[in-house]
């Protein structure tokens, strides 16, 4: 195959994921998540008055409600809500070139391991294709930009390891580092990796000043996280999802027996295949993270990985062992975020047992290649129609749907009428601070009191439930429908329509609809004195 084919080729593949992801970004049907919200929101306010919603002035790890989260999303983000202003596109756009930026990734990655054209570019196509990368490239989801930045960093490690050269190592180290500045998980794998990967090396030790030198550089790049390590800001997170996070956690002696059934459930094929993420926000009607039909090349590109002796067999070993690791720790039965850098690996495996099929059915190569075309273009057309159809039908609750519109109707509304919106997590006010509702300084003047000293220091709730005139709280509805001058916000499973429906004291001024149909918000305005 000459390069400028293989070049052709793969710039096309690259093209094909650029628009799978791209493609309807601002508006997938299923809404805007909170934490997605989050993320582009404090990149908005930091662009805007060079804090966060907090007042805090550019922080070393972000809070939100009352989890912190890594920073590197957010500062990336900034130039784009530049670009763009603060749209849903704005904040999905990172995750979205990430997940491009993959399929190039992973093309290098594949020569480097399997010193095969084929090889890697079946491995892009699969990247471009996946439903495992479609999805996470399709929202604002900082373990996206964690895994392209960690999967550069084990390319440049195996460039490091096949040429000798030392400026890859050094790159290699700089964006491990930085894949632990964008998500939970390599904090975890990244360190350990390395470790494993240098150790695993003959005569390792007669390279002692580069190991040396590389540590303090690791070390001097994470010195800003580092020096929160003891803080909440530091561990919450991680201990707040750890087994022994559960209401009954397992006794001790039992955790290894726990951490190894949560572990094998990564390569589950039933989990990876058909069954999918036990959480309904990350599922899409029909489809687990891959294709039914990737299954039997699962299978034929481990049998061909472990009867082929690769030269650097050991490092993809390491990465595929080390992946689920933060996952299976963590108390949920099968986490794909958690586990997202799991995902190449597995998809590298594949894309070996499809180069193996075609090497075995040489003789008919042009139909199976056929085939496995039509294939392809069914399968993802039928996976975007799921994502982009049918799923906002049956999980539009899970992704915060409506909170768009209900913005934009308090904005139409007379400055002088109180909003109230019944939230008992108090959550919502990251939606209406993210479409412009609540003036962005009027609210970290009021977080900012609330959390005083403590942005670091504590995971408790520490978020107002009052700023102005907007209110975000449990309604008590048979003392409050009598309040006047007000709007009140309910999400239609917190309030049946007996409740208000009749009442010449209220007034239905919108019902907000599911992409299915159903209601999803009841807008009810409180009719005052003058008006009756």
């Amino acid at each position: 195959m000459s390069k400028k084919l293989v070049v052709a080729l793969l710039a096309g593949i690259i093209l094909l994921g650029a628009i799978l992801r791209f493609y309807r970004l601002g508006d997938n049907g299923l809404g805007f998540f909170r934490d997605e919200a989050a993320l582009g929101f404090n990149a908005w306010s930091l662009l805007s008055t060079g804090a966060d919603e907090y007042g805090q002035k550019f922080p070393i790890i972000f809070r939100s409600f009352e989890v912190f989260f890594l920073p590197a999303y957010v500062y990336l983000s900034i130039p784009i809500f530049f670009l763009l202003g603060p749209t849903v596109i704005a904040a999905r756009a990172l995750s979205a070139t990430a997940g491009t930026l993959l399929i190039l990734t992973c093309f290098f990655i594949a020569k480097e391991f399997f010193k095969s054209g084929k090889v890697a570019l079946i491995s892009a196509l699969l990247v471009a294709v996946s439903p495992w990368a479609i999805f996470y490239s399709r929202g604002t989801f900082e373990g996206n930009l964690a895994l392209l930045a960690f999967s550069v960093g084990v390319y440049l490690w195996l460039r490091f390891t096949n040429t000798d050269e030392k400026k890859y190592f050094f790159f290699s180290v700089a964006f491990f580092v930085f894949s632990m500045y964008s998500y939970q998980a390599p904090r975890f794998v990244a360190p350990l990796f390395v470790g494993v990967s240098i150790v695993s090396q003959k005569s390792w030790w007669k390279k002692w000043r580069l190991w040396i030198s590389g540590f303090f550089l690791a070390l001097l790049l994470s010195l800003p996280q580092l020096s929160l390590i003891a803080s909440p800001a530091g561990y919450h997170r991680a201990v707040g999802v750890s087994l022994f996070s559960r209401e009954k956690a397992p006794p001790l002696y039992l955790v290894p027996r726990e951490f190894l059934s949560l572990y094998l459930h990564y390569f589950s094929p039933s989990n990876l295949f058909w069954q999918g993420d036990y959480n309904p926000q990350r599922k899409v009607e029909g489809y687990s993270v891959f294709y039914l039909w990737q299954l039997p090349l699962l299978l034929i590109g481990a049998w061909t990985f472990f009867k082929k002796k690769f030269k650097n067999a050991k490092y993809f070993l390491f990465w595929l062992a080390l992946a689920p690791i933060p996952a299976a720790l963590t108390a949920d039965p099968f986490h794909t975020y958690r586990a997202i850098l799991l995902f190449l690996p597995l998809t590298l495996l594949i894309a070996l047992g499809f180069r193996e099929l075609l090497f075995l059915t040489s003789k008919m190569k042009n139909l199976v290649i056929l085939v496995s075309f039509i294939g392809i273009l069914y399968s993802v057309s039928a996976y975007l129609f799921g994502l982009l159809e049918l799923t906002p039908i049956t999980r539009w609750r899970d992704w915060d749907y409506g909170y768009d519109q209900v913005s934009q109707f308090i904005k139409d509304q007379p400055s002088s009428l109180r909003v109230v919106i019944d939230d008992p997590n108090t959550e919502s006010y990251i939606h209406l601070l993210f479409n412009q509702v609540i003036p962005i300084s009027e609210y970290q003047t009021a977080a900012s009191a609330k959390v005083g000293n403590e942005y670091y220091k504590t995971s408790a709730v520490l978020r107002p439930e009052k700023v102005g005139k907007f209110e975000f709280r449990s309604v008590d509805w048979p003392s409050e429908r009598g309040d006047k001058e007000t709007i009140f916000v309910f999400p239609s499973n917190r309030l049946y329509p007996s409740e208000f429906s009749g009442d010449p004291k209220l007034n239905l001024e919108k019902t907000i609809y599911s992409p299915g149909g159903e209601a999803a918000f009841y807008i009810i305005k409180t009719i005052s004195k003058n008006s009756q």
